[in-house]
């Protein structure tokens, strides 16, 4: 009887917790908090600068990304110095850049390259640090 009881307090217990719980409330916490960047949403200006930004990178840089242009995330990202290998053009500091983040052939952890580019001009700036 004491078993009986037991189980049935538990699935009653599991039934409430799964009426309380709202996992739009979950989502929109995640999308505000977990992301790192903010997503384009026009997917004819993501083609342009995934394949424009893939036409300025180096032949070992293409050879290393596991895919093409096409695998390439972008988004959208305020550059400071801790964030770029040997940035040459001050400039961008502080400033608003694409990333592109490519998903690599290496099995290890990291596993991705990450590009910054011009807003404006598409133009390639360096590669980002991974972690």
């Amino acid at each position: 009887m004491g078993k009986n009881n037991l189980l049935v307090f538990s699935t009653i217990l599991l039934f409430g917790l799964f009426a309380c719980s709202n996992p739009q409330n979950a989502n929109d916490y995640a999308n505000q908090h977990m992301g790192k960047h903010n997503k384009q949403s026009s997917k004819t200006d993501l083609v342009e600068v995934k394949k424009t930004v893939w036409g300025q990178l180096s032949a070992e840089q293409k050879e290393w990304v596991n895919g093409t242009w096409e695998d390439g995330d972008v988004s959208k990202i305020t550059l400071n110095q801790n964030m770029i290998i040997h940035l040459d053009d001050q400039s961008y500091q502080g400033k608003e850049v694409y990333l592109i983040d490519y998903p690599t052939k290496n099995t290890g952890m990291p596993n991705n390259m990450i590009v910054y580019a011009d807003l404006e001009t598409l133009d390639y700036i360096g590669n980002g640090l991974v972690d």
